[in-house]
């Protein structure tokens, strides 16, 4: 069998997860070394009987997946995608909800190689993350809770396609 290597970033799509899979678009570039997906440790719970020291069942619970990544030159029309609250059509200007919404996005993380990965359902949380100063950059950074999909896996690791 092959071995498969993933490494680099190619792109980030998201689409509203009612949306059809031509839908996906990318909300701008990703800032370099931000774009991480990881699983917390999974819970064990070990059940013992009083004539034993060691468990007689453990049973397990898979911990959380996280998609992690910062956008770097976030318009508009992204903050409002991420982070809800409104664009006023006369000044293009982003008006931040009193709120924080609820957000729920299909993502799709295509690698430069390897494997693309694809998060039909998840809970999105992204924050203003800005530094103004010469070293400094303004960036959206975006925390994914992979969630269950109906009809679906909660996430999905296939070869790159040859176009993307």
């Amino acid at each position: 069998m092959a071995s498969v290597a993933t490494f680099g970033l190619s792109k980030i799509e998201i689409k509203k997860t009612e949306e059809t899979e031509d839908q996906y678009k990318t909300l701008g570039m990703t800032y370099q070394d931000s774009c991480m997906l990881t699983q917390n440790e999974p819970e064990v719970i070990d059940h013992y009987a009083e004539e034993s020291d060691v468990p007689v069942v453990s049973v397990s619970k898979g911990g959380k997946v996280l998609l992690t990544f910062s956008i770097m030159d976030a318009d508009v029309d992204a903050l409002v995608e991420l982070m809800g609250g409104t664009k006023d059509l006369e000044s293009g200007a982003w008006n931040a909800p009193d709120v924080n919404p609820t957000v729920e996005l299909s993502i799709r993380v295509t690698p430069k190689s390897g494997l693309q990965i694809e998060i039909p359902r998840a809970s999105v949380v992204a924050k203003l993350n800005g530094s103004f100063s010469r070293s400094g950059l303004f960036l959206i950074t975006v925390t994914a809770t992979v969630f269950k999909a109906e009809d679906k896996p909660r996430i999905i690791a296939r070869p790159k396609p040859v176009d993307a």
